[in-house]
């Protein structure tokens, strides 16, 4: 039940989301080709962004997400792939992808180290991470400060970890190369965010 819930709720907080990210997230994706993973696809809102011919596969622990899927998969044209599966242990073999994208995902996993290596793992050598997500504020800020005190109902409500320190994270993932650009939206507690890619 709970998980339906949760399905429901990244539905409705997408639409102000996809509002304020949109042009950002087309910049992000315009050059991906050939075989593309998504991580914690959750409502499959990305799918409206991907460019076409890309042949998209989508992952995700929670099973009402493949509803999403198919309904955003018919909206925008494209062909797809679902796994119900953890980023923790793809189950795909080594050099898979072009490319793997995560976004509003990494905040959300259990192990999100171990979650790094698994993409490291499925995409082929000179492959592209594509990630856009949610952070935790300056140390000692007031945001992070209200990050920390809303972290149970963030938990309960999207499975997430508002105050994740998710830049420190990708830069200790060993990946060959990483850019990170810093912005910040106007959402409570979810404001400040990184997007960027890391090169296997």
């Amino acid at each position: 039940m709970l998980d339906a819930v949760q399905c429901l709720f990244l539905s409705i907080f997408s639409r102000r989301y996809e509002q304020l990210t949109r042009q950002r997230k087309l910049s992000l994706f315009a050059g991906a080709r050939g075989k593309m993973l998504e991580i914690g696809a959750g409502t499959a809102v990305n799918l409206d962004f991907i460019p076409a011919g890309v042949h998209w596969t989508g992952v995700d622990p929670n099973r009402h997400s493949l509803s999403y899927v198919r309904e955003a998969a018919l909206r925008s044209g494209h062909e797809f792939d679902f796994r119900q599966a953890v980023a923790e242990a793809l189950p795909f073999a080594d050099a898979s992808f072009d490319s793997v994208v995560s976004t509003l995902t990494l905040c959300s996993v259990r192990e999100p180290l171990r979650v790094l290596a698994e993409i490291r793992r499925v995409l082929r050598p000179g492959g592209e991470f594509l990630f856009m997500e949610h952070v935790a504020g300056p140390e000692g800020s007031r945001v992070r400060r209200r990050q920390g005190l809303s972290r149970p109902i963030f938990r309960c409500l999207a499975g997430c970890t508002p105050n994740l320190d998710t830049a420190s994270l990708l830069r200790a993932a060993s990946f060959a190369s990483v850019e990170i650009d810093e912005f910040v939206l106007p959402l409570p507690i979810v404001g400040p965010h990184i997007s960027g890619r890391a090169l296997r």
